[in-house]
């Protein structure tokens, strides 16, 4: 069975397209659309100024609307013709175009954010709005919230604006690497319109792969009243493989292509314009994911297959979101108010592997002497699923000055209001390695139960006021005074010993309020751009830890919060050909959060000072008409600084000079793109990204057990598209072109017994048909 299965896998594998035919394929794609092109014998230039938009984009990064070039903020907007142009469906398709942008994996759906080299467990540290929902994410086995912010499909969205650097006044908790908003396009109220997609894919090694969205305008009332509807379904194709290995004992699982995942959701806006002045948008978001978890183990990589899992049960994971948002805008002429409320609701249903736990760190066996040489009671395999869910309320309410003047203001209130329920379990599986749950969603065969309660309640107060201290100086200062109340309550349902207590848990309550500030003064360039130097603060909320579960208990941990002090600057140059930006920065992390890994549940603690250190540049430049490039380059320093706390235990003791863990210190990214109008009003481009992210490690502790490093990783792609603009459109994208083997991201999963990682998908291309009215 086994050399059946390797020489299946071989000949699978060796049917895979080499670096040699992705070079000819490529080639041959380009020579395509090099001669559509030549074949216009009146073809006309093209009519736009790709790094003319660029700068002139139009922002509400700092509550208002600025223009790219005259926002004093490191800022990169990612707009909707750049989300088509590369056939952006997730988080992950965007984020290789944003420098400095990178994220940590922690199961479909669920991604933990970074900026600027600032990452580690507890409330997130970078700001997720999409339209004007804070989110707020699901509890995690430890309240490590960050880990699991979710990632709805980008179909119909506006543009996405990525913030650099604290936004800790404008945005509040959880900004304090910066702030990711995404934002749907409004109802349009004067225009019936449609836009059909249609697109199939097939990934080296894997499954196909097809997808079907849909989007449809339709002025009600015109001028006054409009909807807009959006739906989508996506059918993914796995990828990754449970490949059986001789020398293990316990039962394994055989499956290719494991990771199939299918999605179905949309999004219904409405907008009502009552008066000229006054305008409300209502938007709803809805999204269900149905798929498995995609961790690659690799010490069980094959000679011919590095996608391969290893966990001896099947790992389901369902996740349902719900989203509302209400946006009032009155223009009161000398300011304008905005009145926003919104809900959230999701429901996340993961199982995941616990049996290399119960095997090595209860009973010290091993995966090949289980059956033999050692005892185990019947209970492996075992796996953990976890029931989780958050309800969330939140508005807010914010004045921003209009009248012209050396004066100008933002004044806001804001409030919080978020319940979590956990409830995770420990069972044995069934004989295909599923856990069997009962009419009350009990597991049969059940090892474990805790079940948890929390609330997170949090408002605050902000305002930024900026003068014109000169026609160019001008000076802005800006505070937010914020209050955070979160509580727990665990209960205890069954213990892995009989005796051990059960029942609730002593209460835990955990409440702080602090004021944070920002001060910045920007110096405008004449027709040229602007430079600035800032000193602001982003802060993450504190909380009570869970408490352990058998004789371990964590006390709370307090808000950590940073310092950055940067010198940024933008500048258009070469008669607009040229858009140059970037920053230096230096920021100082105090009290820092992290998670503590110990062999039962970990728990979040406060653990001393950390800086970051680096720089960020974003170039973007039009050598000649139809053809853009763009690069940019980051680099941060993240270590910890000063006296850390003592441990007794070198698993878990941390010193100055550790680098954080799961952040790569150097990132880079890379784009060319050309245009070309043709005689028939149709447009051929071709556009080439790459991108480089230097390797990394999955926790600051090196003398952990759960300690190890993953390596670097580059990734191209190549997208060709004929677009007759308003009528159709016809794409092929080819995404990981050489087929790299690229990690992403690294964790210790089964109570650290297990070094997994995060790779970016194989080589996989699509061929994507839009038609639009």
């Amino acid at each position: 069975m086994v050399d059946r299965r390797r020489k299946q896998h071989i000949s699978r594998r060796g049917r895979r397209l080499d670096r040699r035919t992705t070079i000819r394929v490529g080639a041959a794609l380009c020579g395509w659309w090099l001669s559509t092109a030549a074949l216009a014998q009146q073809a006309a230039p093209a009519d736009t100024n790709p790094a003319n938009d660029t700068q002139n984009i139009v922002v509400t990064a700092i509550r208002h609307k600025t223009t790219l070039l005259d926002t004093p903020l490191s800022v990169t907007v990612v707009s909707a013709a750049t989300l088509k142009a590369i056939h952006a469906d997730q988080f992950s398709d965007f984020a290789a175009l944003v420098p400095g942008l990178s994220y940590t994996d922690s199961g479909p759906d669920n991604k933990r954010y970074a900026l600027r080299g600032l990452q580690s467990a507890g409330e997130p540290e970078v700001a997720l709005y999409y339209d004007e929902i804070p989110v707020s994410s699901v509890p995690g086995g430890s309240l490590d919230t960050g880990d699991s912010q979710p990632d709805i499909k980008l179909w119909d969205v506006d543009r996405v604006e990525v913030l650099r650097g604290p936004q800790g006044t404008l945005y509040g908790n959880g900004s304090m690497g910066g702030a990711i908003r995404i934002i749907s396009k409004r109802p349009d109220l004067d225009k019936l319109e449609t836009d059909q997609s249609a697109s199939v894919g097939a990934t080296q090694g894997g499954a196909p792969s097809f997808g079907l969205s849909s989007m449809v305008n339709a002025p009600i009332v015109s001028n006054v009243l409009a909807i807009r509807l959006t739906g989508y379904y996506r059918h993914e194709g796995g990828w990754i493989d449970e490949v059986a290995n001789s020398q293990i004992a316990l039962p394994q699982i055989n499956q290719n292509n494991i990771n199939t995942e299918r999605t179905y959701g949309g999004r219904a806006s409405v907008s009502y314009q009552p008066t000229s002045d006054w305008n409300i948008t209502g938007i709803a978001y809805y999204q269900d994911m149905k798929t498995t978890a995609f961790d690659l183990y690799p010490a069980y990589a094959t000679p011919t297959d590095r996608y391969v899992s290893k966990s001896y049960v099947r790992e389901p994971w369902l996740d349902k979101i719900f989203m509302a948002n209400l946006i009032s805008t009155t223009d009161f002429g000398f300011a304008e108010l905005t009145a926003t409320g919104s809900y959230q609701y999701r429901k996340l249903n993961r199982t995941t592997d616990t049996t290399r736990y119960l095997l090595t760190g209860i009973y010290g066996c091993t995966e090949q002497n289980y059956d033999k040489t050692c005892f185990t009671p019947g209970i492996i395999p075992a796996a953990s699923n976890s029931i989780e869910g958050v309800n969330s309320w939140s508005g807010e309410v914010r004045l921003v000055s209009k009248a012209p003047g050396p004066l100008q203001w933002t004044v806001g209130a804001s409030l919080q209001d978020t319940a979590t329920t956990r409830r995770g379990q420990i069972a044995v599986v069934d004989a295909q390695g599923n856990v069997v749950f009962d009419a009350t969603n009990d597991a049969m065969g059940r090892l474990f139960e805790r079940d948890n309660q929390d609330s997170f309640d949090q408002y605050a107060l902000f305002g930024e006021v900026s003068y014109d201290i000169t026609h160019a100086l001008v000076a802005t200062v800006g505070y937010r005074w914020f209050h955070s109340d979160r509580t727990d309550q665990q209960v205890i349902v069954q213990q892995f010993f009989p005796g051990a207590p059960t029942g609730p848990e002593p209460f835990q309550r955990f409440a702080q309020g602090k004021l944070f500030q920002k001060y910045e003064l920007s110096y405008k360039l004449p027709d040229t751009g602007l430079i600035y130097v800032e000193a602001a603060q982003g802060f993450r909320a504190g909380g009570p830890n869970y408490p352990g579960g058998f004789a371990v208990t964590a006390p709370p941990y307090s808000a950590d919060s940073v310092w950055d002090y940067e010198i940024g600057w933008k500048f258009s140059l070469l008669d607009s050909k040229v858009y140059w930006s970037g920053a230096v920065f230096h920021i100082l992390w105090n009290n820092l959060q992290q998670l503590i890994p110990t062999q039962v549940f970990s728990y979040i603690a406060n653990v001393g000072s950390a800086h970051s250190d680096g720089f960020e540049a974003q170039l973007n430049v039009v050598p000649t008409t139809g053809l853009s490039v763009n690069a940019g380059l980051t680099y941060n320093d993240a270590r910890l600084v000063g006296n850390q706390p003592v441990q007794t235990n070198p698993a878990l003791a941390v010193q100055a000079g550790d680098k954080l863990a799961n952040v790569p210190a150097w990132t880079a990214n890379w784009s060319a793109t050309y245009a070309r109008d043709l005689a028939n009003g149709s447009t051929a481009s071709l556009r080439v990204d790459g991108s480089y992210q230097s390797g990394r490690a999955d926790l600051v502790t090196t003398q952990n057990p759960a300690y190890f490093t993953i390596g670097s990783a580059t990734l191209f792609a190549l997208h060709l598209a004929l677009d007759s603009h308003r009528a159709w459109r016809v794409g092929i994208d080819i995404d990981n072109l050489f087929n790299a083997f690229a990690p992403q991201s690294a964790k210790a999963l089964d109570s650290n017994y297990a070094h997994t990682l995060v790779a970016a998908r194989p080589r996989t291309a699509t061929l994507t048909l839009n038609l639009a009215y």
